[in-house]
Order: C-alpha cells, then sequence, then structure tokens
C-alpha cells in the first residue's frame, strides 16, 4: 500500500489560509519568515502511517519549494517525493534520472514551454497580471490581482495553447500552465508500475489532485478545497467533515483504520 498526497492546504498550511491561528508547527521559512504550518497531530499520524506504508509527497511545488518544506525538523523523512505537479521524482531528495528520461519524452506531444511563453508575451500588460513565473523548465504560471484582472482577457490564449496539447488551471490569485502529461497521475502511474503497488490512497484538495484522486483507489478530498465545488452527485472521494488542520487529521486516520 502506497499513500500518495498534496501537501499545501492538504497536510500543510499557509499564514494566510490559518488567519490569525499559528498555534501550530512551523514547518516552513522563507525570506526569514514563518509561512507554513503543520499540526501536531498530522506529524504523529504520518509518522503512524509510515510505520506500515510508504507515504509520497505529491505537489505542484517545484524541487527548491519542496526542499524548503522542514519536515526533518519533526522527524520525518520520505524516500520517495513527486513535485512539479508529476514533472520529477525525488529519491533521497535526489532527481530520479530515469524518470526524468520518461517524462522528458512525453512532453514533446506538447509545445516547448519557451514557445508557449512568447506567445503570452501580447497579454503580459493586461491589468491584474502581477508576476510570471517560470517552475522548473516544466510549466508556468501567472499571479493576479482578483479585484483587477478579468479572465476573459485571456480566454484567446487559453483556447490557442489547448491545440497545442497545454491545459489551464485557476487555483485562487494563480493560474497555471501545463502540458498535457504534466501530471501528478503520470509520476503516479510510473511509480505504482515500477513497485507494484495496487493499493493506493490519494489525500488532495483543488483541482490540480483530481488526475491523481482519481487513478488513487481510495481518494481523500479535503472539504475545504475547490475541487468539492465541481464534484458531480456521482463521485468516489471520501470528503471530509473538518476543514483546515482538523480535516487532515480526519482523513490520515481515516487511512491508518483502512482495512
Amino acid at each position: 500500500m502506497v499513500v500518495f498526497s498534496d501537501l499545501d492546504r492538504s497536510i500543510i498550511y499557509s499564514k494566510r489560509f490559518l488567519g490569525e491561528d499559528k498555534s501550530e508547527l512551523e514547518i516552513e521559512i522563507y525570506k526569514n519568515e514563518n509561512i507554513s504550518y503543520i499540526s501536531k497531530k498530522t506529524v504523529e499520524l504520518i509518522k503512524q502511517i509510515k510505520e506500515k506504508i510508504e507515504f509520497i509527497p505529491t505537489t505542484t511545488r517545484t524541487i527548491e519549494q519542496f526542499k524548503r518544506i522542514e519536515f526533518s525538523k519533526y522527524d520525518i523523512d520520505f524516500k520517495y517525493a513527486i513535485t512539479s505537479n508529476g514533472g520529477n521524482i525525488l529519491v533521497d531528495g535526489e532527481i530520479d534520472r530515469e524518470y526524468k528520461s520518461f517524462i522528458n519524452q512525453k512532453l514533446k506531444n506538447s509545445l516547448h514551454i519557451d514557445e508557449v511563453i512568447k506567445l503570452l508575451e501580447e497579454y503580459k500588460n493586461i491589468k491584474g497580471i502581477k508576476k510570471i513565473r517560470k517552475a522548473d523548465n516544466l510549466f508556468f504560471y501567472i499571479v493576479v490581482d482578483n479585484t483587477l484582472f478579468d479572465f476573459k482577457y485571456i480566454e484567446s490564449f487559453i483556447n490557442k495553447i489547448k491545440d497545442l496539447n497545454w491545459e489551464t488551471y485557476i487555483n485562487g490569485t494563480k493560474i497555471y500552465f501545463l502540458p498535457q502529461e504534466l501530471k501528478k497521475s503520470t509520476a503516479i502511474k510510473y511509480i505504482c508500475d515500477k513497485f507494484g503497488y495496487k493499493d493506493t490512497f490519494g489525500i488532495g484538495d483543488s483541482i490540480m489532485d483530481k488526475d491523481m484522486l482519481d487513478f488513487c483507489r481510495s481518494s481523500y478530498l479535503l472539504r475545504h478545497g475547490d475541487l468539492v465545488n465541481s464534484l458531480s452527485k456521482e463521485n468516489k472521494y471520501i470528503i471530509s467533515r473538518e476543514c483546515g488542520f482538523r480535516g487532515s487529521e480526519e482523513v490520515l486516520k481515516y487511512i491508518i483504520s483502512y482495512k
């Protein structure tokens, strides 16, 4: 058995999400500031799970962003991690070169990232676009001010790149642009095929976790995530009753109790 878990808003939470509640454990420092937290109970539950089965962080974060998270501070280390939305698999913190060759071959079905970014040039001065960020040379995203930005201004760009095998995901103030094959499930399937995993658990909260949750045999969805709002009545997900830290703890307890 193996657990594939998203991180942000699934296991760890930013100070923006938490508001005034900073009572839990600090787990990420950026520019000398604490920016992410994890609950004490979540740490305990992950340790319990890891005693019996593999726990693999599965995140859209870049390698550098993932390595900022100080799990080792609480005596948690992961043999494997999936970063860059499935663009990299880390083994003991190092890039799996075999997988890298595998995913690079798949990404040839989409226009190269540099060419897609060139297509964005004519849109970059649209009101409300604050930043354009490239991630591990695999995908990119824009950060927008939702009080100023109007999505309709980039609809023609989105339609254009869809024909070039690129997908678009909206996540709060960020709009992500990714090659079609750059999915968490691509890396998950690779790991499952390599090690023969059949019983798979998925934990996530957002629309960018959907392909992962659809692939896994047992999938747990945090109630506070945006994916909840787009689900059909018939879906296989187990949705947490609680939100935030308590929701994370709830789904981890489900996995521990699984028979």
